[in-house]
C-alpha cells in the first residue's frame, strides 16, 4: 500500500467530539469516548520509526483531538518525538478550536504544529450547523481559540464546509477568511451517510459554480498572504507542477490512519468501514499491514486512471480524483462524484492561465505508472 519514504500517518487519539455538527459524516462513530491508550500509541510510533525512511508528519486527528486534555496530548506528542525525532517529525492538527486557550496554543507553538481550524465562516453560517450538544452555536468559542493561536505565533488554516446555506456567500467568505487572518482556506462540500450511502448536500454543479466565484474573488483580492487550497492545487496542476493537493495526486499510498484501538485504515475517509480495514498494529507488523493483498489491491485500483476519465481533457490535472469521491460516484473505477464541478473549476482556471487544455491521457498514465 505504501512505502517507508512516503508515510503520512493520521493518528486518532480520541474518536469522540464535543460538538454536534448537523453534517457530521462520522457521527455514529463519535458518540462514545474512545481514547487511545499510551501503550497503543507507543506501538504505533515505534512501528513508524522502524519502517520509515526520512522525516514524516503526523496529523493528530479525532473526533476532536484536544478533547483528551492538554497534559495527555502533550504526553502523546512527547512519546511520538521520543521515537521519531532522530529521523525528523513534524506535527499537524485539525481542531474545532473550541477548547484552545493560551496554554494549548503555547503547547502547539512549542512543538511547531501546523493547525487547521474547522470554521464555517462568519457567525450566522457557522452557528447554523456547528453547534454544541446543547444546541448553542460555537462560533465565539472557535474564534477565541483561533485568536489564542495567533497570539502564540501560529497562523492557522481554515476548513469551511460548503453547505447549501453557504452557496450564496462565496465572495463574502473569501473576504472574511482573508481579513480574519487565516493564511489558507478551503471549502470541502458537506455530505452524510444516509441509509448506508454517502450523499452530498450540495450538487457537483453547485460546488463548481461556488468555487469559480471563490476563484474570481481570490484573484480580485490580490493577496499573496492568503490562498485557497484546492484552487492553488488546480493552478499548480494546470501549470505542469505537482498539485500539492491530495485529491489531484492520484496516489493515497502514503496515508495510514490509526484508530484509537490500533486498527489501521487508509485515508481517514474510510475509517470505521470494515471492508477497508487493513489490519491491527497491536498484533501485526506495520509493514505487513501495508503490504497485505487488500492494501495492494486498493493501491493499484486507486492509482489507476479510471477508464471513464481517459478521454477527458482535464485528466492530467484531476488524475481521476479522490478514491473516496470516486467510490461515492459509484465505484473506485469510475468518475469522482465531483467531476462536473471540477470541470467548471478547471475551465475557469485554465482560461485565466491561458492554458487551452490540461495534459491528456499520456500524462495521467505516465504519472499513475510511477505509483503502481
Amino acid at each position: 500500500m505504501t512505502t517507508p519514504r512516503r508515510l503520512a500517518p493520521v493518528v486518532k487519539l480520541i474518536e469522540s467530539c464535543n460538538l454536534a455538527c448537523s453534517y457530521c459524516y462520522q457521527e455514529d462513530l463519535l458518540g462514545r469516548r474512545r481514547v487511545m491508550s499510551e501503550a497503543t500509541l507507543t506501538r504505533i510510533v515505534s512501528e513508524l520509526a522502524r519502517i520509515r525512511s526520512g522525516p514524516l508528519q503526523i496529523l493528530w486527528f479525532g473526533g476532536e483531538p484536544t478533547l483528551v486534555g492538554r497534559r495527555a496530548f502533550e504526553r502523546a506528542v512527547d512519546i511520538a518525538e521520543a521515537h521519531l525525532s532522530a529521523g525528523g517529525v513534524r506535527h499537524a492538527i485539525q481542531t474545532n478550536a473550541t477548547l484552545i486557550d493560551d496554554a494549548w496554543a503555547a503547547l502547539l507553538a512549542r512543538h511547531r504544529f501546523t493547525v487547521t481550524v474547522s470554521l464555517d465562516g462568519f457567525e450566522a453560517l457557522h452557528d447554523h450547523h456547528r453547534k454544541a450538544p446543547s444546541g448553542r452555536g460555537t462560533h465565539a468559542l472557535t474564534m477565541a481559540g483561533s485568536a489564542a493561536l495567533k497570539r502564540a505565533g501560529i497562523t492557522p488554516r481554515a476548513s469551511c464546509v460548503l453547505t447549501p446555506h453557504a452557496l450564496p456567500h462565496a465572495e463574502a467568505l473569501v473576504d472574511w477568511f482573508a481579513e480574519a487572518g487565516f493564511w489558507e482556506a478551503d471549502f470541502p462540500p458537506a455530505g452524510r451517510f444516509v441509509g448506508g450511502r454517502y450523499e452530498l448536500l450540495v450538487t457537483p454543479e453547485q460546488y463548481g459554480e461556488f468555487m469559480v466565484r471563490v476563484f474570481d474573488r481570490w484573484l480580485a483580492l490580490g493577496r499573496t498572504d492568503f490562498r485557497i487550497r484546492s484552487l492553488s492545487g488546480a493552478v499548480r496542476g494546470l501549470s505542469g507542477r505537482a498539485p500539492s493537493y491530495c485529491k489531484f495526486e492520484a496516489s493515497c499510498s502514503q496515508y495510514a490512519t490509526f484508530g484509537y484501538d490500533g486498527r489501521v485504515y487508509p485515508c481517514d475517509e474510510f475509517s470505521g468501514q470494515p471492508e477497508y480495514l487493513l489490519g491491527d498494529v497491536l498484533t501485526q507488523p506495520l509493514d505487513d499491514i501495508l503490504s497485505t493483498p487488500l492494501a495492494q489491491t486498493l493501491h493499484k485500483t486507486w492509482t489507476a486512471t479510471p477508464a471513464a476519465c481517459l478521454s477527458c481533457e482535464w485528466v492530467g490535472v484531476c488524475r481521476g480524483g479522490c478514491p473516496f469521491e470516486r467510490q461515492m460516484g459509484g465505484g473506485a473505477d469510475g468518475r469522482t462524484v465531483l467531476c462536473e464541478g471540477f470541470k467548471k473549476v478547471f475551465t475557469r482556471v485554465a482560461g485565466e492561465l491561458g492554458v487551452k487544455a490540461a495534459p491528456r491521457r499520456e500524462t495521467a498514465e505516465a504519472f499513475a505508472s510511477m505509483h503502481r
